[in-house]
C-alpha cells in the first residue's frame, strides 16, 4: 500500500490518464460541440472571437476544477467504504 501511495503522491500514477476512452454517445456530442463552435467562430469578428476563446478557456478551467473535486469526493467515499468493510461497521 505504501508504494502505491508514494507512486500517486509523486505523480507516477495519474488516475485521469487511466480513464477509458469516450463512449460513442460522448464522442458524438463532443463532435457536435466542436462543429457548432467552428460555425459560430466563422461568423464572428476578431473581438467576438477573442471573447469566445476567453469563455472556452474559462469553461475548461472550471471543468478541470470540478473534475478534481469529483475525484476527491469519489476517493473519499471509496476510502470510507473500504474502512467500513475492513472494520465491519460505519466510520
Amino acid at each position: 500500500m505504501e508504494n502505491l501511495i508514494n507512486e500517486l503522491y509523486y505523480g507516477n500514477i495519474c488516475p485521469v490518464e487511466q480513464m477509458g476512452g469516450l463512449t460513442a454517445e460522448t464522442a458524438a456530442i463532443m463532435k457536435r460541440v466542436h462543429e457548432n463552435e467552428d460555425k459560430l467562430e466563422a461568423s464572428l469578428n476578431n473581438q467576438e472571437k477573442e471573447l469566445l476563446r476567453t469563455i472556452q478557456d474559462d469553461r475548461l478551467d472550471a471543468a478541470s476544477i470540478i473534475e478534481e473535486q469529483r475525484f476527491r469526493e469519489a476517493f473519499t467515499l471509496g476510502a470510507k467504504l473500504m474502512a467500513e468493510i475492513l472494520t465491519g461497521g460505519p466510520q
